[in-house]
């Protein structure tokens, strides 16, 4: 198989108890052709002494605090891979993620980002359950649905670095609910993937951002679905 680059971006503030597991996981993967970022948004807990013992393996970068979409955005116009993935500090890779997601992006060139099913975990990494992420193959439906809410974990999800150059980046201006604005922009003008495999440990710890959803950035990004979607919303 073919190994283009693949680019991990893992945006952290003050999350050092955790970040060790989600470093390693992405280290721990059998593919062999992988660029790690820590973006680290102004953290205060000793955070980079953390991330030291896995220098040079990794590209650590500090920065003054501001917010998730930024720390993002910092690490993908780093990325030089073919293909980046988003990872939260508190999650981890599991399985052999990266080389079956690339199997898939690979397999077809009208695919503009894919995401997997994933486990969720308590906050001493113990298993909870699994969760099935909905998947729909007509387009049509997968953006009836989502207006629904984001059944897609943005840390299951693998992004042509290509495509996202077209349609752009993170809005940094949305707290929360970025990423289900991008996954909106990205099925305008692209196709998506799935995996229903779990291959992502998500980390549920009662500090989740996603907890304590913003219904004020869900409501701007529905809305703006619907002015990118008329025909279908």
């Amino acid at each position: 198989m073919l190994t283009p680059k693949v680019s991990v971006v893992i945006p952290t503030y003050n999350h050092a108890r955790y970040l060790p597991y989600a470093i390693e996981s992405v280290l721990n993967q059998s593919y062999p052709n992988l660029e790690v970022f820590v973006i680290d948004d102004g953290s205060t807990d000793g955070t980079a002494q953390i991330v030291k013992p896995y220098i040079p393996k990794i590209n650590y970068i500090y920065k003054e605090n501001g917010g998730t979409p930024n720390a993002l955005n910092h690490g993908l116009s780093r990325a030089t891979g073919k293909y980046v993935c988003w990872l939260s500090a508190d999650d981890a890779l599991i399985g052999e993620k990266v080389s079956k997601q690339v199997s898939l992006m690979e397999s077809d060139p009208s695919l503009g980002f894919s995401y997997t099913s994933f486990v969720v975990i308590d906050a001493n990494g113990n298993k909870q359950y699994d969760v099935n992420s909905a998947y729909f193959p007509n387009k049509q439906v997968m953006v009836t649905k989502l207006m629904e809410g984001c059944f897609i974990n943005g840390s299951s999800v693998m992004m042509r670095c290509s495509a996202l150059e077209k349609i752009g980046y993170f809005d940094e201006s949305l707290p929360q609910a970025h990423d289900y604005d991008l996954w909106f922009r990205f099925l305008r003008h692209y196709s998506c993937g799935f995996l229903e495999e779990p291959l992502l440990a998500y980390r549920w710890h009662g500090e989740n951002m996603s907890k304590n959803p913003i219904d004020a950035c869900i409501l701007i990004v529905q809305e703006r679905a619907r002015r990118l979607f008329p025909e279908w919303l």
